[in-house]
């Protein structure tokens, strides 16, 4: 077999979600141990699903439903369940079902960019919390010329290294449209694979509405340079560590959350705020769309 001298963050970023070297699926237990921030146990959640599946009861279609894409451990839709709600309960996630879930709720192990494409017609709620910035993408850093270069991972040590300049139209369009890179050595991870899974995602949808939670930035914060190092970590037992693609750590980074919202064109209203402003919790935005 031969070894590449490089690969793109992006492919090697998916090898440690889904591929040889998952976090997620890895045999050293549960993974979700290693994160120090919960919005499932958040106690503004709740009331704002019921509010949009009261967006969605006034809808035609079929049943109720919440999907929890990216459930990790079912904590939100347990929490829903123990709250008597009517609506049909469904998470999807990478690892299995988890232990002592309510009978209630179903459950499909599975990449939700995959399973989402299977499922269409729902009348309810779509729920993605720290979802979108586990998606894995391609990321640049300027030279000292202002030039975006590729972001690669090295085999061997899989540490990033900085490579040849960015060719790919469609990236560079992105880049031009939503995260211009102006400054040298500034860092922008590229968002084109997160608008394509929020696309996917709210497809399911007939009626209701799409909630995401998560790390997040917006255009202006990243014209003004807030964002000029990148933002892309490694998380491993509740701490940021250096980010190395092996499977030892969980790596994410902020979501360009206002490019995610204009990749579902069918949403007839959309809303972008600041989810909290609790300790940990200060990246932290939220988008809701409706689709009525």
């Amino acid at each position: 077999m031969v070894v590449p001298d490089e690969l793109t963050l992006a492919d090697a970023w998916e090898e440690t979600l889904t591929g040889d070297c998952s976090f997620y699926r890895g045999a050293d237990g549960d993974p979700y141990r290693n994160f120090a921030t919960d919005i499932a146990g958040s106690a503004e959640i709740l009331p704002l699903i019921r509010d949009l599946l009261d967006v969605a009861g006034n809808c035609d279609g079929g049943p109720l439903t919440v999907i929890d894409v990216g459930s990790g451990a079912g904590g939100l839709l347990a929490r829903l369940a123990m709250a008597g709600t009517n609506a049909r309960l469904i998470g999807i996630d990478l690892r299995p079902r988890p232990a002592g879930l309510d009978a209630g709720i179903e459950w499909i192990a599975g990449d939700a960019r995959v399973v989402a494409g299977d499922i269409r017609g729902i009348r309810g709620v779509i729920v993605a919390h720290e979802f979108l910035d586990d998606i894995p993408c391609a990321a640049v850093e300027a030279d000292e010329d202002g030039c975006p270069r590729l972001i690669y991972v090295d085999p061997s040590s899989r540490r990033i290294v900085v490579g040849e300049p960015l060719e790919d139209p469609a990236d560079l369009g992105w880049l031009e449209r939503w995260w211009p890179v102006t400054r040298p050595f500034m860092r922008a991870e590229i968002g084109r694979s997160r608008d394509a899974a929020w696309a996917l995602i709210t497809g399911m949808l007939n009626s209701g509405a799409a909630l995401a939670i998560d790390y997040g930035h917006t255009r202006p914060e990243r014209l003004a340079g807030t964002w000029d190092g990148g933002t892309l970590v490694g998380y491993r037992e509740g701490r940021v560590v250096t980010p190395v693609a092996d499977g030892s750590c969980n790596l994410t980074a902020h979501v360009s959350i206002d490019s995610v919202a204009e990749a579902a064109p069918r949403a007839q209203s959309s809303r972008i705020a600041r989810w909290s402003s609790s300790p940990g919790r200060a990246d932290f935005v939220s988008l809701v769309q409706t689709f009525t």
